[in-house]
């Protein structure tokens, strides 16, 4: 599917299930019941749905780093991030920040992202957020109309009124009044 051809209702969505899932996941985690709760079924579907945002993310980096210097740039300050999140490497010297694509390769990206811990996982996923959010979006390079919309969505969604699930809810509940408000704007 062409980046552009997402739907952004959708897109928006899914995003909203994962930020769900990762407040839900730090309430639980005091639960008795915890390490039953991460054996189930619909929190691995979730756990599974958060991976795939990111894998998908990281293939989108990918396909555009040759033409594109914005995909250059993101690749390897989400490599950064990631090395940095996951300890890949102990030392952080300029040696290997500036060799983070070398030993990051993608095969092994993707073996990070399939076997690092959940809140790894959540920390990987708020920096692709943020990128999106303050910097040129890579979800929708050339479709501006939506690249605002989700900035616009995400800083709805880093604001101080969202404390916890149900605040979420609101949002999730009035997302096609939001989207159809800010396509007038456009």
């Amino acid at each position: 599917m062409e980046n552009d051809e997402i739907d952004i209702k959708e897109l928006f969505l899914d995003i909203l299930t994962i930020v769900k899932f990762e407040l839900k996941f730090y309430q639980v985690r005091e639960n008795p019941m915890f390490t039953r709760i991460v054996k189930t079924r619909v929190f691995q579907q979730k756990l599974q749905k958060l991976k795939d945002f990111i894998n998908t993310y990281f293939e989108i980096m990918y396909k555009g780093e040759e033409e594109s210097p914005i995909n250059q740039i993101a690749l390897r300050t989400q490599l950064d991030n990631v090395a940095r999140i996951t300890n890949y490497y102990n030392d952080l010297s300029s040696f290997y920040k500036d060799q983070t694509q070398n030993l990051i390769t993608k095969e092994k990206l993707l073996n990070l992202i399939d076997y690092s811990h959940i809140e790894s996982l959540f920390l990987v996923f708020t920096n692709i957020l943020d990128w999106e959010h303050y910097k040129s979006s890579l979800i929708f390079p050339h479709d501006k109309r939506k690249e605002k919309l989700l900035k616009e969505f995400l800083g709805k969604l880093a604001s101080s009124d969202i404390k916890d699930v149900e605040d979420l809810i609101d949002l999730e509940q009035t997302i096609d009044t939001f989207v159809k408000s800010i396509e007038v704007e456009l």
